[in-house]
């Protein structure tokens, strides 16, 4: 009977059947849910935080029909130092302009019209891109200029090539993140985007 009377009392403690109402068990089960709370809610912000990160910078460069109206101050940009600039490509209308949360400028073309650099220089990039810019070429100019092609749908140079103003990277297209034909075009200065409105003809 003895023995019985401490099992008993042993399962009490466990299950927390005393005055104080604390449990044996009812201890590390409680240590273990915080600890697998606090392992998922780390696990879930971390996740979110990613996936918010990468939607907003794939619908930043999205372009066709999904345009933001945010108005932002243009970026002053010393036009005098570059040589010569042309517009890009032959465009019907320009669907998004550069905002805080785009970086460029978006230019509506069919597919297939041709894509130039807008100043001379030599291409630094020719890759593809299934979650951004698609298949795209960027080109390195003088005076800390870069610019960026994208959603092209193929390209006709490669890297390390010298072009002009008359040498096609491209052909337009929608390849990537994209809504429809168009081309992307940034511009960069010593690695920070400007308003492509404020050097390249056509684009407002």
């Amino acid at each position: 009977m003895a023995k019985y009377m401490v099992i008993y009392a042993n399962l009490r403690k466990i299950f927390g059947f005393t005055r104080s109402g604390t449990s044996v068990l009812g201890k590390h089960a409680l240590r273990l849910i915080s600890v697998r709370r606090l392992g998922r809610s780390v696990g879930i912000t971390l996740v979110a935080t990613l996936t918010a990160i990468t939607i907003i910078h794939n619908f930043a460069n999205v372009g066709g029909s999904l345009v933001l109206a945010v108005n932002t101050p243009k970026a002053v940009v010393d036009a005098a130092t570059v040589h010569t600039v042309q517009s890009p490509i032959d465009f019907t209308y320009e669907s998004r302009g550069f905002s805080w949360f785009h970086s460029g400028a978006d230019l509506v073309a069919p597919t297939g019209t041709p894509v130039f650099p807008i100043m001379p220089g030599t291409v630094e990039t020719v890759a593809y891109d299934p979650f951004g810019f698609g298949i795209h070429v960027i080109v390195k100019h003088d005076e800390g200029y870069e610019s960026i092609y994208g959603h092209l749908s193929k390209t006709e140079v490669k890297e390390g090539q010298m072009v002009d103003l008359s040498t096609e990277l491209g052909k337009s297209g929608s390849t990537g993140f994209s809504t429809g034909p168009h081309l992307h075009i940034e511009v960069h200065l010593n690695g920070v985007p400007v308003n492509p409105a404020d050097i390249v003809p056509g684009v407002k």
